[in-house]
């Protein structure tokens, strides 16, 4: 089984801006790291995207944090946004998220935020 993480920030992003717009319009189940306050989190973005770009959707195991497959390379001198690297989607543009999570079986749908908490977790980052 596979879940949705989604990385972050706290701090004004245009990009995490239409993110939490789709969330108002659609519940998806997540857990949600900010990079803003998690060194760890914001790490692991820079070393996938060689950028602080968030929002950074991963679809990692149920007891993981990481992608579940490695993503695929980003192409030459392209940067990550809007690119779907199969299992990771950086700021994705309008109608990505659908056919990111269809694709990897992720329900979504109805009203509001579904996000986890939980150590460490900001479980309401994007509501």
């Amino acid at each position: 089984m596979t879940r949705l993480v989604v990385y972050g920030r706290s701090s004004f992003c245009p990009d995490m801006m239409r993110w939490e717009h789709w969330l108002k319009r659609n519940s998806v189940e997540h857990v949600a790291f900010d990079i803003d306050t998690d060194r760890e989190a914001l790490a692991k973005v820079v070393a996938w995207t060689g950028h602080q770009s968030v929002p950074t959707l991963v679809i990692a195991p149920d007891d993981g944090f990481d992608p579940i497959e490695e993503p695929s390379e980003l192409p030459a001198g392209r940067g990550p946004r809007a690119v779907d690297r199969g299992t990771m989607l950086t700021e994705p543009n309008p109608g990505q998220v659908e056919e990111f999570l269809d694709r990897h079986g992720i329900p979504y749908g109805g009203d509001g935020d579904a996000s986890e908490g939980g150590g460490g977790l900001l479980s309401k980052l994007f509501g």
